[in-house]
């Protein structure tokens, strides 16, 4: 699988938040930005990656090695 662009480090962190479980509002509160703006990275990485949603974003992600989930 190849992307068109590298995901921005903010796409990663928010993949890798909603691969730990996090709901977009509890990522936006976790960074501290708008859940618009959560929307926009999610809607950025999906076309980046070709994704359809957050959970196909973050297999996707996964499969390219972009980041590794930290379960605690």
């Amino acid at each position: 699988m190849t992307m068109k662009t590298a995901l921005s480090p903010r796409e990663t962190e928010i993949l890798g938040l909603a691969a730990e479980g996090f709901t977009r509002e509890e990522t936006a509160l976790q960074l501290v930005i708008s859940l618009n703006t959560v929307d926009t990275h999610l809607r950025h990485a999906f076309e980046k990656l070709g994704a359809r949603n957050t959970t196909h974003a973050v297999v996707l992600a996964l499969r390219v090695a972009r980041f590794a989930p930290s379960y605690h």
